[in-house]
């Protein structure tokens, strides 16, 4: 590979993700710590394309103080190849679980190994063991330069086993894909590891930031900011697709009882709680193939691909139980909803809906006459 496909591949990556970040700053919420560390890794890939071309500039020329620069520049590379999987590694976690304690619990290993692989790149000025600068100011592989590699896929299957880990305990997010970062990576690392003076590392990972980034859109546009569930919009697509392709399917629509009230007597922001509390509840009683939407204001629609609406009145008795839990915290008011369930086996997707309401209000019409009010 000559010098002039080394300024092109990671010239492409920094145009790239230059462009990204435009766009970005008006399309992620920055006030969130992982968008936070997502402009860090879009920065840090910029910075180590930026990098590479200088090394590879470099490489093989002699002037003062040559060898001392080359070495410089290369232990940055080194440094920037460790932070990078481990900064997605931060990035994953705060997208699943949103708390940056977990962190120093929950990652040890992966913290202690990217500090010592930092030191050993500090020790290599001194002692190549993993990349030596010769006399001619050449760039030379050593055998510690493999360890880094591991490294690497050690992260990769941190973050692969922390999905798997998070799908099993709360089930698996529609738009949560970060193949969509980790393949061109692997791609691009593998290729760069096995065919010496390849560059496509920093380019296969601009690529795979691109990716993140579409997945963060998704979200925003499919995703409830509020409660955390799948919106209107995403309901929409969802049954078009399952009645284009003739599935059955079971719904059912439930609102909060006396929800205007609890806004009226304790203001909106407790409403706002209230809500949230409702969608854990929600959540925490899906068995599986559940999909829940925030319809509008204090209304959920929950549907499953079923061949019969059991399901889901099995699935509002867990809720109804849930709801006559004493809870940990004391609240002026007490949650319960009214509901109505509906199956879809062929038909107009109207006449289900507007069985799921009308039952539901039949229901709300029933609790109204029986005089129960949820505010103590």
């Amino acid at each position: 590979m000559d010098l002039q496909s080394y300024y092109i591949t990671n010239s492409i990556s920094i145009v790239i993700l230059l462009i990204l970040y435009y766009v970005s700053r008006t399309r992620t919420l920055r006030y969130r710590t992982e968008d936070k560390i997502f402009s860090v890794m879009v920065f840090g890939v910029m910075f180590g394309s930026a990098l590479e071309i200088v090394s590879y500039i470099l490489d093989g020329t002699v002037f003062p103080g040559a060898r001392i620069l080359s070495y410089f520049v290369n232990t940055l590379l080194f440094t920037a190849n460790m932070l990078l999987p481990f900064s997605l590694i931060v990035y994953v976690d705060l997208y699943l679980y949103g708390d940056p304690r977990r962190i120093w619990k929950k990652y040890k290993p992966q913290i202690f190994t990217a500090i010592t692989m930092i030191t050993l790149n500090i020790v290599n000025i001194f002692v190549p063991l993993s990349f030596y600068i010769n006399d001619r100011n050449i760039y030379e592989r050593r055998p510690l330069v493999y360890l880094y590699y591991a490294v690497i896929v050690f992260y990769c299957v941190t973050i692969m086993v922390m999905l798997k880990r998070y799908e099993k305990e709360n089930g698996a997010k529609a738009f949560l894909n970060f193949n969509m970062f980790l393949v061109p990576v692997i791609v691009g690392c593998g290729l760069q590891f096995f065919i010496y003076g390849l560059s496509l590392a920093w380019l296969a990972s601009a690529i795979g930031i691109v990716g993140l980034f579409m997945m963060q859109q998704n979200e925003m546009a499919y995703i409830d900011p509020l409660v955390n569930t799948y919106n209107r919009q995403y309901l929409d697509h969802i049954l078009s697709v399952w009645i284009s392709r003739g599935r059955k399917f079971a719904g059912v629509m439930l609102d909060m009882d006396k929800f205007k009230q609890i806004n009226d007597c304790f203001g909106h922001s407790e409403g706002d709680r209230a809500l949230q509390n409702l969608t854990k509840v929600l959540k925490s009683c899906c068995l599986g193939g559940e999909f829940i939407f925030r319809f509008a204001g204090d209304e959920f629609i929950i549907i499953k691909l079923t061949n019969t609406p059991d399901e889901l009145q099995a699935y509002m008795n867990r809720v109804n139980r849930k709801l006559e839990e004493p809870e940990e915290e004391d609240k002026p008011y007490r949650l319960s909803v009214s509901y109505g369930i509906s199956f879809f086996k062929e038909g107009n997707i109207d006449t289900f809906m507007k069985e799921m309401d009308d039952r539901m209000y039949e229901m709300k019409e029933q609790h109204h006459k029986m005089n129960k009010t949820v505010i103590k």
